[in-house]
């Protein structure tokens, strides 16, 4: 047994992976998601806002009571919105942002004693938004930024307890958030292949294995990182041109401003 692990956003597409795959590594594992996404009557999920504090200690009081103890925590859950800069109030920037950033931040304080007793992990899915500018989704990419900056700078904070860090940058994830909410996809762009949810997941897994503090899944997501190096001004001009061109022609407001939850996001 790999010890316990503590999933988030466990009942979308890439938490329902993980859930399979950390539990096929040996590991038992705790899912949390929202109320009526949680699949009815199976033992591994609990009903968890992550943006509601005295919950998420509550719930993870009761994890650690009934396991004794945290060795990995995910932080996967997320939300995305879908638009350009004046395509959403400020609501919508705010909502993002606590889900991503404060969610996280709220389950990584609750679950720290517990991962400081046993040297334990945190994973974050972030995304190739977390490091490099990407047209068409300012919420998102501040939030993956946010979130990427917080973890990694904790990574060298909490090094001396023994708890490591490890960030998961995936390129673009097939289904996007059509898999959560029946999202009209033809405002989803996207650029260099797919990759599937599963493949982000058994990324996850093998990084605890190999207690890797970096994980770029897929090629964009590798080419990305090195390209957004060495030349960031030439990464964002071929970047966003590459979204830009295959973007529907005539899109409103109406249709291309869309948030919702899921279990990682619209784009990794």
């Amino acid at each position: 047994m790999q010890g316990v692990t503590v999933i988030t956003g466990a009942a979308g597409g890439i938490g329902r992976a993980m859930m399979l795959r950390f539990s096929e590594a040996g590991h038992t594992v705790v899912g949390l998601d929202l109320p009526g996404a949680c699949p009815p009557d199976d033992p591994s999920y609990r009903v968890c806002d992550i943006t509601d504090e005295a919950q998420v200690n509550a719930v993870f009081e009761g994890i650690v009571a009934r396991y004794g103890r945290i060795d990995v925590l995910v932080n996967n859950a997320g939300l995305s919105a879908v638009g350009a800069l004046l395509d959403h109030d400020v609501s919508v920037y705010r909502r993002v942002m606590e889900v991503n950033y404060i969610g996280a931040l709220i389950c990584t304080r609750a679950a720290l004693p517990a991962l400081t007793r046993t040297r334990g992990r945190i994973v974050v899915t972030s995304s190739v938004t977390g490091f490099a500018p990407t047209v068409g989704r300012p919420a998102y990419v501040a939030a993956k930024h946010a979130v990427t900056g917080l973890f990694t700078a904790l990574r060298y904070e909490l090094a001396a307890s023994g708890v490591t860090v490890t960030m998961v940058h995936p390129t673009f994830v097939t289904g996007g958030m059509g898999q959560a909410s029946g999202i009209d996809l033809s405002v989803r762009t996207t650029t260099g292949s797919e990759i599937s949810q599963d493949d982000v997941a058994r990324a996850a897994v093998r990084a605890v294995r190999r207690r890797r503090d970096l994980v770029l899944v897929g090629r964009t997501a590798k080419l990305a990182w090195w390209g957004h190096r060495i030349s960031p001004r030439g990464f964002g001009y071929l970047m966003n041109r590459a979204l830009m061109n295959r973007a529907p022609k005539n899109r409103t407001p109406k249709n291309r401003a869309v948030t919702d939850r899921t279990l990682h996001g619209e784009t990794s």
